[in-house]
């Protein structure tokens, strides 16, 4: 028994102190509205932004939030780098770097057959478009602006992420949980499109 407690004390330890992927660290600011750039302190108002827990937030989300550490970290080894290099490395890390992220959501079928061949189907989608989306939002936290071509991938993701909005379900509580995502991600794509 002694044996199995040292070294799940020392998982805990690990996990706690944010030696984990993406966990807060030293070097970047904490997700609060205080600490975000003039435009982002203009763009996102909204509290949900700052809710570590809300799933739907750019940020709330185990992927959102690594997404974030990960990149402002990485920006601050890498300040001339391009961001592109940044999420290549995301998607190779994932096992998914061919990945075309320029893909939206219009041509459902072939979305359909991509998605089909994915390790966990939607999930792994939702992975992806979950942490293209995140890049799109940390930057604007932390730069004050969005690259082109970084809202130019985050469109599509949330493209992609409106095709698959019936994988919410279709019972009484799922088509509310689907609104309710359905006004969020217009929500956030507005915003997305003023950064």
């Amino acid at each position: 028994m002694i044996k199995l407690v040292k070294p799940l004390i020392l998982i805990i330890a690990i996990y706690t102190c944010g030696i984990c992927k993406g966990q807060a660290s030293q070097k970047c600011p904490e997700i609060k509205w205080k600490n975000g750039s003039e435009a982002a302190k203009k763009i996102m108002k909204s509290d949900f932004y700052y809710d570590a827990l809300d799933a739907w937030s750019p940020f709330g989300s185990d992927t959102g939030s690594d997404t974030y550490y990960l990149y402002c970290e990485w920006r601050k080894e890498n300040p001339k780098e391009s961001v592109r290099k940044f999420l290549d490395g995301e998607l190779i890390s994932f096992e998914y770097p061919g990945f075309d992220i320029y893909l939206d959501g219009s041509n459902t079928e072939r979305l359909k057959t991509i998605v089909s061949t994915m390790r966990n189907n939607y999930v792994d989608l939702n992975y992806i478009d979950e942490l293209v989306i995140s890049l799109a939002f940390s930057q604007l936290f932390l730069e004050g602006r969005i690259e082109p071509e970084v809202k130019k991938w985050a469109e599509a993701a949330f493209s992609r992420e409106a095709a698959f909005l019936v994988f919410w379900g279709d019972g009484k509580d799922d088509l509310k949980e689907r609104k309710e995502r359905e006004q969020r991600m217009n929500q956030l794509l507005t915003d997305l499109r003023k950064g």
